[in-house]
C-alpha cells in the first residue's frame, strides 16, 4: 500500500494523530463519523514509529477529516432537531 522504503523528508516532525478530538467528536457530536476518525488516529503513532512516515501523515488528515465531518454533521442534527421541536411545538393543538 504504502512504500517503507522511502526516507522521509529531513527534519520531519511527528504528526498530530489528533485522538482527543475524534474522541470528543464520537461522544458529543457523531457516533459512527467519530468511530472512524478514532481508527484513523489511532494507527498514526504506530506508523510513525515503524518508519512508515507517508502513511503516518495520511492516517493524521484522514482523522482529522473525519472528526470535522462529525463536528459538522453533530451541528447540523442539534440544529434540526431544535426546529423540529420548536416547529412541533408551536404547531400543536394542545
Amino acid at each position: 500500500m504504502y512504500n517503507q522504503n522511502v526516507p522521509p523528508p529531513p527534519m520531519q516532525n511527528k504528526p498530530d494523530n489528533y485522538l482527543v478530538l475524534a474522541i470528543l467528536t464520537t461522544v458529543l457530536c457523531c457516533l459512527p463519523f467519530g468511530i472512524v476518525a478514532i481508527v484513523y488516529s489511532s494507527k498514526v503513532d504506530g506508523l510513525w514509529n515503524s518508519g512508515n512516515h507517508v502513511a503516518a501523515c495520511d492516517y493524521s488528515q484522514k482523522a482529522k477529516k473525519w472528526s470535522i465531518i462529525a463536528v459538522i454533521v453533530g451541528a447540523v442534527g442539534i440544529v434540526l432537531s431544535f426546529l423540529f421541536g420548536l416547529g412541533s411545538f408551536m404547531f400543536s393543538d394542545a
